[in-house]
């Protein structure tokens, strides 16, 4: 998250707060953990893979459907108002994903 950006209105500095706040209270395997914020100033640029099996996107898509479930179960319903694939991260290294950036949450 660019700071500089959040920064520049009380009420997108509201959304911040509100989004950290939110994401200490879910625990679950497909949603992103909340471990600490910090500022980073180095920019680091992301690999991008050019194919991937269709085996991978069925266990991906059941993953990021079990995570939008157990934030729809919640009470109340945490419902993501700007779900995209820019929010879910995939790691690389056992194909887990989780869910992130739940800044447009809407908590119903």
């Amino acid at each position: 998250m660019r700071i500089d950006v959040v920064m520049q209105s009380p009420q997108d500095l509201e959304k911040l707060y509100s989004e950290v706040h939110l994401l200490r209270s879910l625990k679950h395997n497909n949603i992103i953990k909340y471990f600490d914020s910090w500022v980073d100033h180095m920019k680091k640029n992301r690999n991008k893979n050019k194919t991937v099996d269709l085996k991978a996107i069925k266990k991906w898509t059941r993953q990021i459907l079990n995570g939008l479930h157990y934030l729809h179960i919640q009470n109340p319903p945490v419902i993501n108002t700007d779900f995209k694939r820019d929010n879910i991260f995939v790691n690389g290294n056992n194909g887990e994903i989780t869910i992130g950036d739940l800044g447009l949450a809407t908590v119903m």
